[in-house]
């Protein structure tokens, strides 16, 4: 893992004393522990391991600093973009087979969360109205089979790029199959459940603007995926105020599923998505 990735991570812009690295250490560790999040055992696997080799890449950066200092860049987009030049270097290519395989696997997914997003979908009210409720059987069958092709590639290839885009697949299927949260005492948390509704169609908005731009009017465009860090920092903020229950799973899983966007947006750039 690269610095500025490491540095985002703890959500630092530059150097900080060890104690206080230690400390952050400590907090990260004790939020994302897999005994923390049951829920997404493997998610919290996968977090731990990028705390750790984050911790062990500013830890040695700290002890060893280079000659001259490194600029450490402000924009997080940025940042997954430098991630993703790395990615593409290092990474073996798909066999033509391959490829054709991850393309119909792929494609199967879109298809349906084009369905999903078309008819409006993520209102969870719009899912029992007439035709919309056939179009969201349909949409949760493509999903469902996009993600199990998917997964059944990365069984059998363990490439890199599967398991990113299986993430992505996985956690995208999850949150479209949870029913509408009932949360209990919602007045007093009114405006914080809010603030996440909207990060939650901010980041809809998103991957509407990245894999179906057309359903964003043209002077819109441009503006979703500007907000999306916004959208990272109401997921966190929401995960850590409540500590447990269907709120601090919901939490859990819009972080998850942040991150694994913006790997997805990383293979995108660099050309390693289907066309």
């Amino acid at each position: 893992m690269d610095i500025r990735r490491s540095l985002s991570t703890f959500r630092l812009n530059g150097r900080v004393p060890v104690q206080q690295l230690n400390s952050l250490f400590r907090e990260l560790v004790k939020k994302y522990h897999p005994d923390k999040v049951r829920d997404y055992p493997d998610w919290a696997n996968e977090r731990m391991s990028e705390i750790n080799d984050a911790y062990e890449t500013i830890l040695e950066w700290l002890e060893n600093p280079p000659a001259e200092s490194e600029k450490i860049a402000e924009n997080h987009w940025e940042d997954h973009k430098t991630d993703a030049r790395s990615f593409h270097t290092e990474v073996a290519p798909l066999s033509a087979e391959l490829e054709i395989q991850f393309q119909l696997a792929f494609d199967k997914f879109l298809n349906g969360l084009e369905i999903y997003y078309q008819y409006g979908l993520e209102n969870h009210e719009y899912r029992q109205e007439g035709i919309r409720r056939f179009r969201f059987r349909e949409a949760s069958r493509l999903i469902m089979e996009g993600r199990n092709k998917l997964e059944l590639l990365l069984k059998n290839y363990q490439h890199p790029i599967f398991r990113i885009v299986a993430r992505f697949v996985r956690l995208t299927a999850a949150d479209i199959g949870i029913a509408k949260p009932n949360f209990y005492k919602k007045e007093p948390f009114h405006k914080i459940d809010m603030r996440l509704n909207s990060a939650r169609r901010d980041f809809d908005d998103a991957i509407k603007e990245i894999f179906f731009p057309e359903f964003i009017p043209n002077h819109l465009r441009g503006r979703a995926k500007i907000k999306l860090y916004t959208c990272f920092a109401t997921f966190v903020l929401y995960m850590s105020i409540f500590i447990r229950g269907e709120r601090h799973k919901i939490g859990v899983l819009m972080t998850a599923r942040y991150d694994a966007l913006m790997d997805l947006i990383g293979l995108k750039d660099w050309g390693l998505l289907p066309d």
